[in-house]
């Protein structure tokens, strides 16, 4: 019974693994084609828009799964781990604050990091309250 348990806890971490590979290459895909799509001119909209909508993405694969009985057993690792780490972009989001700073823009370094960190709390926040409502009933 022992060796059956192994071979179906490989399987499943495989299966996993596979689900997060493709989740990722679709989120970084899809990541790329927004940064292709919205070009900065100065100001990180990309990024900034990326991270919004990964947030958004997340908590409602959260909530959703939550809330309901039998949610596909993919779904957080393909959806959460995988698109949206693919998706979202926090090395980005840091390295437009180190660049700010380097280039003594300070007060844009600090617009942008207010406008990540409060905007997507917000969302969060937003997502959250929009969903727990219809879902908990």
């Amino acid at each position: 019974m022992g060796a059956k348990r192994i071979h179906k806890e490989k399987a499943l971490a495989l299966k996993n693994i596979l689900v997060v590979a493709i989740g990722g290459i679709v989120g970084s895909l899809s990541r790329w084609a927004v940064s292709l799509a919205i070009v900065d001119h100065g100001f990180p909209w990309a990024t900034l828009l990326v991270n919004y909508t990964g947030s958004v993405i997340l908590m409602t694969l959260l909530l959703y799964v939550r809330h309901h009985k039998s949610p596909k057993w993919w779904w957080r690792p393909a959806i959460g781990a995988g698109f949206c780490g693919g998706f979202t972009t926090y090395s980005a989001f840091s390295l437009k604050i180190e660049r700010y700073f380097n280039d003594g823009k300070v007060s844009s370094a600090l617009i942008y990091a207010v406008a990540s960190l409060v905007g997507t709390y917000i969302l969060v926040f937003a997502t959250n309250e929009f969903f727990k409502t219809r879902w908990s009933k």
